[in-house]
């Protein structure tokens, strides 16, 4: 009886450590890791800068190697304001599932994950904070005038030289 239930205990452990991983716990790893990662990215945004502006030119392609898809939905205030420009985005990763190539090395099984993030953007820095994902989705796309460069900041008050 006891080589029965350390045999059983032995194969469950066995499966255990080198069965597949699971692709939920990877994708949401990821998930914050694109958080994180955008984060880092968005830092610093200048001043007066609105949320659309924010929204539409710095959550493009900001997937930053995890391959998760990030998709601002709400987005409202400016960099100046007390709570910053609020952004709400959309974080979703796809793992796809990878056989085991090595013997006693787990493969991957096949998983998905969706977050959603408020980010607070400063004129000099950002934060963020995981929120419940609405039902549905705003089908809106941000749009706003590109942010100024550092360099057209300084020179936006000097007149130019007259010819």
């Amino acid at each position: 009886m006891a080589t029965l239930i350390l045999a059983g205990l032995a194969t469950v452990t066995f499966m255990h450590a080198f069965g597949p991983r699971d692709g939920e716990s990877i994708a949401h790893a990821r998930a914050d890791q694109a958080a994180r990662a955008l984060q880092q990215r968005l830092t610093p945004a200048g001043n007066d800068v609105d949320g659309a502006t924010v929204a539409a030119t710095r959550f493009t392609d900001a997937t930053d190697g995890t391959g998760a898809t990030v998709e601002p939905y709400s987005w409202r205030g400016a960099t100046s304001d007390p709570d910053g420009a609020r952004i709400d985005v959309r974080v979703r990763v796809s793992v796809q599932p990878q056989a085991s190539r090595e013997l006693f090395q787990p493969g991957v099984a096949a998983g998905s994950a969706q977050s959603c993030y408020r980010f607070h953007v400063h004129p000099t820095r950002v934060f963020y904070r995981p929120i419940d994902c609405p039902a549905t989705f705003p089908t809106a796309t941000p749009t706003g005038a590109p942010a100024p460069t550092p360099a057209a900041s300084a020179t936006a008050g000097t007149p130019s030289p007259s010819p």
